[in-house]
């Protein structure tokens, strides 16, 4: 059971999440680089080569299955969750 059965979603639905994403993850990299720092956590080390929000991300996070749960758990519970939209 090492996949995921597939989402009954719409596609319109899966380019806004994609969208989030790339607006998020720069900004997700960015709070985890400075929560890795803060709380001293092994990082595998980067390397001389431009890299993108989602390789830094990974640098830290891993790539295993839950990754977004350890880039979300982190943020939010430093209060760093950046809340795009209210309810009236």
């Amino acid at each position: 059971m090492d996949k995921a059965a597939p989402a009954g979603v719409e596609e319109s639905t899966i380019r806004r999440w994609r969208q989030w994403f790339e607006v998020f993850a720069p900004y997700a990299a960015g709070c985890l680089e400075s929560i890795a720092h803060r709380f001293q956590w092994t990082v595998e080390s980067a390397s001389a080569l431009p890299q993108t929000a989602l390789h830094r991300i990974g640098r830290i996070v891993g790539s295993e299955r839950g990754w977004l749960e350890r880039i979300v758990r982190p943020i939010a519970n430093l209060h760093l969750w950046v809340h795009t939209r209210s309810a009236f």
